[in-house]
């Protein structure tokens, strides 16, 4: 089941949930109770083959944690 992301309008707090492909389910924020939420866009974390970087695809500076490794 995938994972999305939702932003709550009145704390302003970003919760995920899972869904099933096809159903729609009205969530509410599980920090206030909030009924307004709006779907957010996410990345994805892809899985990295051995011997290739460990670097995320989408580090484009040193600011990345992972830009190090």
């Amino acid at each position: 089941m995938p994972i999305f992301e939702y932003k709550c309008s009145t704390c302003n707090k970003i919760s995920e949930f899972l869904e099933q492909p096809g159903k729609k389910v009205k969530h509410s924020c599980p920090h206030c109770g909030g009924k307004n939420l709006a779907k957010q866009i996410s990345t994805f974390a892809p899985m990295v083959k051995e011997g290739q970087s460990k670097k995320c695809h989408g580090c484009t500076d040193n600011a990345c944690p992972h830009a190090g490794l």
